[in-house]
């Protein structure tokens, strides 16, 4: 039977690493969202979305190492980690971590990539869309 501890943080680390991964990614999709573009000029992604981009992909990509760190553990010290309800938790968020794992995958994209109006201030790309007439970048 596994100890205690294992269980806490198999039970509470895992889960709550595929978590804070998650809201990471909503945060940057929904909080910071606004950070590129003030009074038409695009100024590209903030330092904030930066950070909650890497640290989303980091605690979403840490999740599955923990449980395999501490999986390995236990098999290690002689006990069965499929008979714990701490690690049929730790799976289940794992398999449900997958979807949030290529959010934060993409997030860390978006931040990275180019400027979609083209560079052009309000006349590119997000300008056109307003159905507004473009004025002379300048």
């Amino acid at each position: 039977m596994p100890s205690l501890s294992w269980s806490r943080w198999t039970g509470f680390g895992v889960p709550a690493l595929v978590l804070l991964g998650f809201g990471l990614s909503l945060l940057l999709g929904t909080a910071f969202a606004s950070d590129t573009f003030h009074d038409c000029h695009y100024f590209g992604p903030s330092l904030r979305m930066h950070i909650a981009a890497w640290a989303g992909l980091a605690c979403g990509l840490a999740a599955p190492l923990l449980y395999v760190a501490l999986r390995r553990g236990a098999v290690r010290r002689g006990w069965s980690p499929d008979a714990s309800r701490a690690s049929g938790i730790a799976l289940a968020c794992l398999v449900l971590g997958l979807l949030p794992l290529l959010f934060e995958a993409f997030g860390v994209w978006v931040v990275h990539a180019p400027d979609p109006a083209g560079g052009n201030d309000c006349s590119g790309l997000s300008y056109a869309r307003a159905a507004a007439p473009p004025y002379p970048a300048g």
